[in-house]
């Protein structure tokens, strides 16, 4: 299954601050992914060589709910196409045409409910299922701390290193900032940027504000120091 929680904090850095005061109660935009999902694996369809997934969705929501999602509705809809293409490359699955997400209101709906009805539309460019994965090095980040050094794999787009819990690469070290620094991962090239940290980044004893990172580089996080090696 797609990462949610990835979902959730794409969706969260496009919005900050709307869902503490919005979605406090009612429809959860977490829900209607998990709910995608759901759907996505009940209506798939198998044919002889090949597993086709849906790719319509209409979402419906109560008339209490839905205002609440307007402002974020094209943020919305991108992410959760995003995690339709995630869920079927995953279970490689294929898809009939692009992911479409649809918004509705539904009047006999009450608050915190929502219905999702997925549907196989056919497109110009059908996405089929992907190959089975050559498995390949990752590159990963090497965290000196209490004698000892910590791996954590770059498998992802974006790493946040911090002291909050939620962050990839977890420091305990109150020289860094809760929310320090993020390491980006695009076609394989690494780009790490400072957060507006307390007491800022370094990358090999130079403080930076956003730096391509390079096999063997050092990352200075409080006192804290990190390896960047690649592939």
């Amino acid at each position: 299954m797609p990462n949610l929680r990835d979902f959730e904090r794409r969706l969260g850095g496009l919005v900050e601050g709307l869902f503490a005061k919005t979605f406090r109660s009612g429809v959860q935009p977490v829900e209607i992914a998990k709910r995608v999902v759901r759907s996505m694996d009940d209506g798939k369809q198998v044919s002889m060589n090949e597993v086709w997934a849906p790719n319509h969705f209409e979402v419906s929501l109560s008339a209490e709910d839905a205002p609440r999602f307007q402002q974020i509705e094209t943020a919305l809809v991108t992410e959760l196409a995003s995690v339709i293409r995630e869920n079927a490359a995953e279970r490689g699955w294929g898809l009939m045409g692009p992911p479409e997400v649809e918004l509705f209101v539904d009047n006999a709906l009450r608050k915190g409910d929502l219905a999702v009805e997925a549907s196989l539309v056919q497109g110009e460019q059908p996405v089929a299922a992907p190959e089975p994965a050559v498995p390949t090095k990752r590159a990963q980040l090497r965290v000196h701390e209490n004698g000892g050094v910590r791996a954590i794999p770059v498998d992802r787009e974006l790493l946040t290193i911090g002291r909050l819990a939620d962050c990839e690469v977890v420091v305990d070290d109150t020289g860094a900032s809760r929310r320090h620094a993020q390491i980006r991962t695009i076609d394989g090239v690494a780009t790490l940027t400072d957060l507006g940290s307390t007491n800022g980044t370094k990358v090999n004893g130079r403080d930076v504000q956003t730096a391509r990172l390079d096999d063997g580089d050092h990352i200075t996080v409080g006192t804290t120091q990190i390896e960047y090696r690649s592939a």
